[in-house]
C-alpha cells in the first residue's frame, strides 16, 4: 500500500498522473491538500480525500467538493500546522505503507523547508516519507540509519546528503564515487553535495544525527 499526498505547489499532471498510475487503484490513497485539489484535476485524477483550510482555494471550492459529495476535511484555518501536515497526520491514522508527497517542492521557501521538516515526523511514526517532484527526491534518516540504493534504480544522477539541525557523526558512504567513511559533517559546506553511485549497490549508514538524503536529477 501507497499514499500520495498532493500539494498545491505547481506539477505537471502528466507526471503526477504517471506517478500515481505505477500502483493499482486498491494499493494507493490519493489525498488533496486544498489547491493540490487542482493538481489531481489537472492529471485527471480523482482524490479519495480532501483536506484543507481552504484559505487558498476558497470557498468556492470547496462548496464546489460538498456538492460533489466529496470525501472532504475542512480544517480550521486558525491552526499550527499546515495543510500537508494535516494530510500527513491522517495518513498515520488511517493508511498504510509509505508516504509520497507530490507538489510541495519549490515556490515558497518557507513552505518547502517546511515541508522538509516534516519528513521527521514519519521518522517518529514509523513510515517512509519522501518528497518528490519531477527532478528530487528528498528522504530523512534517523540515528543509526542505513539506506540501501541500487544504480538500476536511482532516482537520478547525483546523490547529496546534509546533516539536519545537528551534526551527523560516523556517515559512511560506500559505492559512491566519493566514498566516507566514519565522516562527522557539521554543515556549513558542501562537501556533501553532487556524489554519484559508482557500484551496482551503495550504501549510506551512520550513528547519530538526523541525515537527509537527496537524489536529483541531471541537468537541474
Amino acid at each position: 500500500m501507497i499514499t500520495f499526498i498532493i500539494g498545491a505547489m505547481p506539477v505537471e499532471g502528466q507526471w503526477i498522473r504517471d506517478v500515481v498510475n505505477t500502483y493499482e487503484k486498491d494499493e494507493r490513497t490519493i489525498i488533496a491538500c486544498d489547491r493540490g485539489y487542482f493538481n489531481t484535476n489537472m492529471a485527471g485524477i480523482i482524490p479519495d480525500v480532501v483536506i484543507g483550510d481552504f484559505d487558498s482555494a476558497g470557498e468556492v471550492l470547496y462548496e464546489h467538493l460538498m456538492r460533489e459529495n466529496k470525501n472532504v476535511i475542512k480544517l480550521n484555518p486558525i491552526k499550527d500546522d499546515t495543510d500537508i501536515e494535516a494530510a500527513l497526520r491522517y495518513s498515520f491514522e488511517n493508511t498504510e505503507g509509505d508516504i509520497v508527497i507530490l507538489g510541495a517542492l519549490g515556490g515558497r521557501i518557507d513552505h518547502t523547508l517546511g515541508n522538509i521538516a516534516l519528513l521527521g515526523l514519519g521518522l517518529e511514526h514509523g513510515r517512509d516519507v519522501y518528497l518528490q517532484n519531477a527532478v528530487n527526491r528528498v528522504q530523512m534518516i534517523p540515528p543509526n540509519g542505513e539506506l540501501v540504493l541500487k544504480k538500476a534504480e536511482q532516482y537520478g544522477k547525483y546523490v547529496s546528503v546534509f546533516p539536519y539541525m545537528s551534526e551527523v557523526t560516523g556517515l559512511t558512504m560506500a559505492g559512491f564515487k566519493y566514498p566516507l567513511e566514519q565522516a562527522t559533517i557539521k554543515g556549513f559546506n558542501t562537501l556533501t553535495v553532487s556524489n554519484e553511485i559508482e557500484a551496482d549497490i551503495a550504501y549510506i549508514r551512520h550513528q547519530d544525527g538526523y541525515l537527509l538524503v537527496c537524489e536529483t536529477v541531471d541537468g537541474n
